[in-house]
């Protein structure tokens, strides 16, 4: 229990703060946007020699960046199996021309022992139907990688001792995204995570299903 109130009050400090940069992020764009900076603004003559101006150029790929949050659980397979663990995350995608590139910060937890994980990850999603998608469903594979910090409390004879740490972990993810034409999308997902250092000896893995939605732009 010490260990899991420890790694919940970081993961919430974590996610205030990236609630209020994403916010101060939106603002200055905003406010880049009111001024006409970044717009391509041209005028050109008509064969009748009348000038029109302020016409805007529009980009022809447009890159923007989204916030959102997951809830699910975890269910540990290996040396771990039997053991499920509640996981909740906040990131935030970069959404491209045929792909988005999502930074997440996962935290997942149980108690009795407790067992704690906390991580930065940077995963790659690819749709399966590409551009070509009309629809409101849009699914996806991908995968990548983070740094996790993992711990877990031990009782012997003298106390309760926290036990610590930190390496790397492999993403492979699929899933789907629903309404993906508008600006609030829901998402459900598979995601097998692996541990790729041993922790006390047993490996640390296991596949999550969550369930998560962005907010407007």
């Amino acid at each position: 229990m010490k260990l899991t109130k420890i790694f919940a009050v970081i993961f919430i400090m974590i996610f205030i703060s990236s609630v209020s940069f994403s916010q101060m992020l939106n603002k200055e764009l905003k406010l880049k946007s009111g001024n006409n900076e970044g717009l391509n603004l041209s005028a050109y003559k008509l064969k009748s020699g009348e000038t029109k101006t302020n016409l805007f150029q529009k980009p022809s790929k447009k890159i923007y960046f989204v916030p959102g949050g997951k809830i699910g659980m975890f269910f540990l397979q290996g040396d771990y199996t039997g053991n499920q663990m509640i996981s909740l995350e906040v990131f935030g995608k970069y959404v491209g021309d045929g792909f988005w590139a999502e930074i997440s910060l996962p935290f997942r937890f149980k108690t009795s022992p407790a067992f704690t994980d906390i991580g930065l990850d940077i995963n790659v999603m690819y749709p399966f139907l590409g551009s070509k998608n009309k629809s409101e469903l849009d699914p996806f594979i991908g995968g990548g990688l983070g740094l996790h910090f993992i711990g877990m409390d031990r009782e012997d004879s003298t106390g309760t001792h926290v036990a610590a740490r930190g390496g790397l972990g492999l993403n492979l993810i699929a899933g789907a995204v629903f309404f993906r034409n508008y600006d609030f999308n829901v998402i459900v997902e598979l995601k097998y995570f692996n541990y790729l250092r041993e922790f006390d000896d047993l490996r640390y893995q296991g596949i999550g299903l969550n369930v998560g939605v962005t907010f407007p732009k």
